[in-house]
């Protein structure tokens, strides 16, 4: 284990300011869904179910709008980008604790929607300014940072929902969340490798295209569980210019028989199908199998994490001790933090599908255990296994993607974990109220082991067909 690469990483300029900027950045909003909750369920006096929706409605938000943010830094550049964000940040968040509760929905949707594209502006930043191993351990350093945010975040927002006020904690996440958006432009990292000349040192010598896609393939083949004929052709390299133009179609006399035998099929049906495999290609080439299931194991993760985040809560306010929730998360998330930096200085690749299925796995003992001391001892596995997972999936996914789309995968990618989360508090609420707290680890697990076995069924199936 390398852990000097932590500091190699470091000594870098624009390393430690997109991890720092990163960090401010995205403190803002993981106290808000905590106030947000606190202000809908107290302060208006509405109770949980309807403050669920309000955090259904800026997640459904923020799962809409992070591909588009992705896609326009990739079209327009990320201070071009992330002007509509702050603006949006900074005008929507202060008036929203003023609202009805319905316009308060569409402005917290509309608050989700514009929310800084930070998760996938950091990533793509991180994956042009390292390559290789040096990527890999990256990643492994910026989710240690998220779950140092994570662990600090929902706690300081709960202090000031309830020291001072909702409404005031509303209106610093909107106002502080804008200030990082500008700190973001100001430092404007590069997004692609074509600007490392202008942001880098002279002397830098970054890798080519043709190296990076040669490391990229070989780290594919040493992590992934199959041979290089089933890795290889997934992988989007960017060594083929993308055709956007339209094709010829052939119109002539003779007709075209249909698969189905059903008879002729027209032209201008040929026509419309032709121009959406042409959409497809302009807009969505770099989607393939394993990129699909690198999605899933995102969301399969957003599932496992918040079904056993509510799931904690739940069990402890059941054994009247709801004060201890910061003790346990402390366990859980330090967990995370440490298995992240142990996996970033081992410098190998391991298949996020492989950890997916153990992240999940690890959570069942969650639901063996009562007290807190037990549960915090517990959660020591599950944490272990959390930072790894998410660096092992980004990192997969930066590999595959070519540098031109890979905003608009890591916005897919962060819209998949939300999706997953959206999906994980409620339906682990209904095993919770239906059966026991301990039944909301069981589902989480369950559901997070099934999604992650049937996208490694999937891949396996499409490479042997491609074979």
């Amino acid at each position: 284990m390398d852990f000097g690469a932590y500091g190699r990483l470091l000594q870098d300029p624009r390393i430690r300011h997109l991890l720092a900027v990163g960090f401010i950045a995205r403190f803002p909003h993981t106290a808000a869904g905590v106030i947000l909750t606190l202000h809908v369920a107290l302060t208006l006096g509405l109770g949980y179910g309807q403050a669920g929706l309000a955090g259904a409605a800026m997640t459904l938000g923020i799962a809409v709008g992070s591909p588009w943010r992705g896609r326009v830094v990739d079209a327009k550049g990320l201070r071009r980008a992330l002007l509509p964000s702050v603006i949006a940040e900074a005008v929507i968040w202060p008036i929203v604790p003023w609202l009805p509760f319905w316009p308060m929905l569409l402005a917290v949707f509309l608050g989700g929607v514009f929310s800084l594209p930070i998760f996938s502006v950091v990533r793509q930043g991180l994956g042009v300014l390292t390559h290789g191993k040096d990527r890999q351990t990256a990643f492994a350093l910026d989710s240690i940072v998220t779950e140092t945010i994570f662990m600090m975040g929902p706690a300081l927002g709960a202090v000031v929902a309830a020291t001072w006020s909702s409404a005031l904690g509303l209106t610093i996440v909107g106002l502080s969340s804008a200030l990082g958006g500008i700190l973001l432009m100001w430092f404007n990292p590069p997004t692609r490798s074509s600007q490392l000349a202008v942001v880098g040192p002279a002397t830098e010598d970054p890798y080519t295209e043709e190296q990076d896609r040669q490391e990229a393939i070989a780290q594919a083949v040493t992590a992934a569980p199959m041979h290089v004929e089933m890795a290889a052709p997934s992988l989007a390299t960017g060594a083929l210019p993308a055709i956007t133009e339209a094709i010829p179609l052939v119109t002539g006399s003779l007709p075209v028989i249909a698969a189905d035998g059903s008879g002729p099929t027209t032209a201008p049906r040929r026509a419309r199908a032709e121009r959406l495999r042409q959409w497809r290609r302009s807009h969505f080439s770099w989607v393939g199998s394993e990129v699909l299931g690198v999605l899933v194991v995102s969301m399969a993760a957003g599932i496992v994490m918040v079904g056993t985040e509510v799931s904690m809560v739940a069990e402890l306010e059941s054994q009247g001790a709801a004060a201890s929730v910061g003790l346990v998360y402390a366990f859980w998330c330090g967990a995370s933090a440490v298995g992240g930096l142990f996996y970033g200085a081992w410098g190998r690749q391991v298949h996020p599908y492989l950890l997916m299925a153990l992240f999940a796995v690890a959570t069942v003992p969650l639901a063996l255990v009562d007290g807190v001391w037990a549960l915090a001892l517990a959660s020591i596995p599950s944490g272990l296994l959390t930072a790894p997972t998410l660096a092992s999936a980004s990192s997969r996914l930066s590999h595959l993607v070519v540098e031109e789309r890979r905003g608009e995968a890591m916005g897919f990618y962060g819209s998949a974990m939300t999706a997953g989360a959206a999906m994980g508090a409620p339906l682990a609420g209904v095993f919770i109220d239906g059966m026991a707290p301990s039944a909301g680890y069981v589902f989480a697990a369950a559901a997070g082991f099934v999604l992650v076995l049937l996208a490694a069924l999937a891949t396996v199936a499409r490479g042997r067909r491609s074979a």
